[in-house]
């Protein structure tokens, strides 16, 4: 209880000076965090489906490469008969188109394959990063898985006919370039420019 009008009158104005104070602090952190956002959002790079496609399409050419050279190896050994002048002669089987078609269509079979990409800034832009462990980001899966299967939808062909024309030479380390901006055209020219200019020299 209070005793006089007066104390009533000080204590109120120390409560109203204490809840104004509040409200500013409150308002100061506000902006503050808001501040904090807005920093933030300015680092952060686009990760829609189309800033990542020219990354989507190198990754899944990345794993074409992968599983071919994966089918030459473990199959090494083995032949298939093929017509040739109207005579049916044994090839080993890497030699043949079947084994580079037979790799490129597995790539697409799984969304587990791409379990393991994550979306990583590189270099300032949203990049496909593939890392040691599962992500559980079912949207990258299905996006690559997307891009896998219209790579082998459009550019099949094109694209098993470039692999089997390259193999045994060191032209099937440029797969990114090839597939993905001579072929499928989803990466622009200079996003392989680099890359182009080490192989010239």
């Amino acid at each position: 209880t209070f005793s006089t009008f007066d104390e009533m009158s000080t204590v109120s104005l120390r409560r109203g000076r204490a809840l104004a104070w509040s409200g500013v602090m409150c308002v100061v952190l506000a902006s503050v965090v808001l501040m904090g956002v807005e920093v933030e959002g300015k680092k952060k790079v686009k990760t829609t489906f189309k800033a990542l496609k020219c990354s989507a399409c190198k990754a899944i050419a990345d794993e074409m490469r992968a599983e071919i050279r994966h089918e030459w190896e473990t199959r090494a050994g083995e032949t298939v008969l093929v017509e040739k002048r109207k005579k049916k002669v044994k090839i080993p089987y890497p030699e043949t188109e079947l084994a580079v078609t037979e790799a490129v269509d597995r790539v697409c079979l799984k969304e587990d394959r791409f379990a393991n990409y994550n979306v990583s800034n590189v270099g300032g832009k949203a990049e496909y990063v593939k890392g040691d462990k599962k992500v559980g980001n079912k949207q990258y899966k299905t996006e690559l898985m997307n891009m896998c299967q219209t790579l082998i939808a459009e550019h099949e062909h094109e694209i098993v006919q470039w692999f089997y024309e390259q193999r045994g030479t060191a032209k099937v380390e440029s797969a990114e370039a090839a597939v993905c901006s001579e072929i499928g055209n989803f990466c622009p020219p200079d996003e392989f420019a680099k890359l182009k200019g080490e192989e010239e020299l």
